[in-house]
Parts: structure tokens; sequence; C-alpha cells
């Protein structure tokens, strides 16, 4: 019942006792009022006192992970609360669950846990949580706000690549390029007098001593076997939705490959296309595994930019001894070409082309075909992700060709 409603219940009644006179109505008008009043006060209190605290079990999650969420509500107040409800804002794919209960005063607890599954990746916002409480008829609802946000990354799926072996290319500690480095690399070449602009942290205190001046260290180029990926996010190619789109997959497939390239040392950097050429990096480490996974938590595919128009833009950055992996559900041979120059600037190439969860017709199945000819022709090796195929099995046929 609405206050109002019940205002104008009380004044029917009251009108109605005063005009006839009867010393029932008139107890029973004065007796609502009482209860009105009463529940008035009551809503009023019914959330002070109260403070509530959430814990996650982790700040990140991969898709399919089952994240917990430990709530727990304490009442400071001298009085208990009849009934509480709590719920969750948040931009989560799914609802979060919510909790009515009643609690006792002087300082009483009570904790409980929510499980939520990880069925989308993406950047989701926890907060805040609101507690809704009133008087026990509903006329005077109370409603407060708690500020606790937290944010909440959810990583695309890792799965495991036991035929996928990391393209050959010359590995950090090798041959010695006899090239002086700019930056800071496991070789040092030796040392020089000091120049304006020189970093602090390259001085070699010994030899300054023995000098009698500042020295510092030259380092040698590292001939480092450097891993980059690239992610086709070009609108016009990408397929269906959830799991089973080749935007999903080809995310997951990009995901997998850096999780192993880092758990084998290698430097892993990544460039996607779509709106536009989007460059991370090549760097190793859990620092460089979680700025990856961030960044393919969040993208989606978009624009317009082919896979052609980003290879022939980023080529001059990747220097030779490298490799990279090329992942697109594009079926457009543009892009043949500038992958067969990459490797004949001595960087090794290998592609995975992502099929579409929906049925294709024979034109695009000889496109396919025509596309993994001319890849094989360029020496380029490919694999093929069709439609429902386990990303594990990627590049099986190729390791029982190697063996």
């Amino acid at each position: 019942m609405k206050p109002w409603h019940f205002a104008v219940l009380w004044v029917a009644l009251f009108i109605v006792a005063a005009s006839t006179g009867l010393e029932l109505l008139s107890y029973l008008s004065y007796l609502l009022l009482f209860v009105a009043v009463l529940a008035y006060v009551q809503a009023r209190l019914t959330l002070d006192g109260l403070s509530i605290k959430r814990t996650l079990s982790q700040s990140y999650a991969h898709l399919g992970d089952t994240i917990e969420l430990v709530y727990e509500l304490r009442n400071d107040s001298a009085f208990g609360k009849l009934w509480l409800e709590i719920s969750e804002e948040s931009n989560w794919p799914e609802p979060l669950p919510g909790r009515v209960l009643s609690i006792g005063g002087k300082g009483k607890t009570r904790k409980w846990k929510v499980l939520a599954k990880a069925i989308r990746r993406g950047r989701y916002k926890l907060g805040p949580i609101v507690l809704r409480s009133g008087d026990p008829f509903g006329l005077f609802p109370k409603e407060a706000r708690v500020a606790t946000e937290a944010l909440l990354l959810v990583y695309p799926r890792v799965m495991p690549l036991p035929h996928w072996q990391l393209p050959g290319s010359v590995l950090e500690g090798g041959v010695l390029t006899g090239q002086r480095s700019l930056q800071s690399t496991s070789m040092v070449m030796g040392i020089r007098g000091y120049r304006p602009g020189d970093a602090m942290n390259r001085i070699h205190w010994p030899s300054s001593v023995r000098h009698r001046g500042l020295q510092v260290k030259e380092f040698e180029l590292d001939k480092t076997a450097d891993l980059w990926i690239y992610l086709d996010l070009e609108r016009h190619w990408h397929r269906g939705e959830g799991e089973d789109s080749t935007e999903e997959r080809a995310v997951t497939v990009a995901a997998s490959i850096v999780a192993k390239a880092l758990r084998e040392h290698r430097n892993v950097g990544m460039i996607t296309s779509g709106g536009r050429a989007e460059i991370l990096q090549p760097d190793r480490g859990n620092k460089q595994y979680g700025k990856l996974m961030q960044y393919l938590a969040e993208i989606t595919a978009g624009g317009s930019r082919s896979m052609a128009e980003t290879l022939v833009e980023t080529l001059p950055r990747l220097r030779r001894g490298s490799a990279c992996v090329l992942i697109t559900p594009s079926l457009d041979r543009g892009w043949v070409r500038p992958a067969s120059t990459l490797r004949e600037a001595a960087i090794a190439t290998q592609a995975v082309i992502v099929g579409p969860s929906v049925a294709t017709d024979e034109r695009d199945r000889a496109r396919r075909h025509a596309l993994l000819g001319e890849l094989a022709i360029a020496g380029v090796t490919a694999a093929y992700l069709a439609p429902g195929a386990s990303i594990s099995d990627l590049f099986r046929e190729a390791a029982g060709n190697a063996a």
C-alpha cells in the first residue's frame, strides 16, 4: 500500500467516525494513526547502524571461470532489523543474485557468498550495493546506496596448444651481432665515457672510480626472437555471436598463443586491424601477460581496415629474426602478398584462418581453398580452424607432417 492510499483511507474513516458519532470508528481511526506514526519512525531508523562490505576472490578471471563474492553485513545499532533486501548494481552480463534477511543488533554480522560465472569477456564494474528496508506494512520504504565499487576483468579463455610450435628464429643469447644498442639488453659490449643524456643507471661505478671520470656501459643488440601476433578485427569478415563467433574464437586463439609464448620466455607483441592499427610493443613476463590479456578482454570487431593494409603499414616495425602469427577470418587473398613479404624479410610467418559458425556456400569454400593454396605457395604455414573444431587441435596436421 502506498502512503497516500493509507492517508485517503484514514481521512475517509475519520470523516465517517465524526459524522456518525460511533466511538468504535473513532478508536479505530486513532489506532490507525498511531500505527502509521510508529511505522514511519521505524522506517526512518531501519537502516541506521548498518555497514556492508564485499570481497572478491580475484580481480580478474578467464572466460568460463567462477568468481566468488563474499558479502559481510554488520549492524552496530542497538535494535535488530526485521527485514533487509540487499542487491548489487553492476553491468555484469547477468543480474547478480540479491538477498533478503534479518539481523540482530549490537554488532551482529551476517555473511554469505555469491557465485558468478564469467560468461562474457570484458571490463565490469560492481557497485554500489543497495540496501532496502522499511516498516512491516511497506508504507514507508527506505533505501541506501553503499559506494563499494570494484572492477573485474574477464580475460578470454586460454586453451592448450600442444601441436603449435613457436616459429623458429634466433633466440636471445645466440649469435653476437656486433651492433651497439641504444637500449639495455642482456649483453654488455664494453664501457665508454659519459655523454650528456646518458641514463644514470648505465653508469659503471667501479670503472668510473678507476678512470676518475664517469664511464657508462654499452650494450650489444640482442637478436631476440620477438613474436608478433596480428589479430584481424575488420568487421566485414566476422560472423556469428557468442563463443561460436569468429571474433571470440580468434581472440581465444590469440590469448592461447600469448600464454604459451610467454611461458616459453618469448617477447610477445600484438597488432590489431579493424578501426586502426593498434600496436602493443613486444615484452615478456607476467606484466606483459596482464597487459595483453586486459587488451584482449575489451576489444571488439569493428572498422574497415583490412589485414593487408595493416601488414603493409606495420612491416617496418618488424626486424629480421622475428616471427609473427596472423589470425584472421578473412578469405581475401589480398593479404597473402604482404604475408609472403614477411618471409622474404626473414620473419617466420604462420597463419590461422578462423571459419565462421554460420553455413557457408560453395563460393566461400572455393575461396578458402584458393587462399590456403596461395599461402602454401608463399611458404606460409597455415591452419584452418573449422566451425566446432577444438582450438587445441590447431596445427595438428602440420605437426604430423613435420614428424
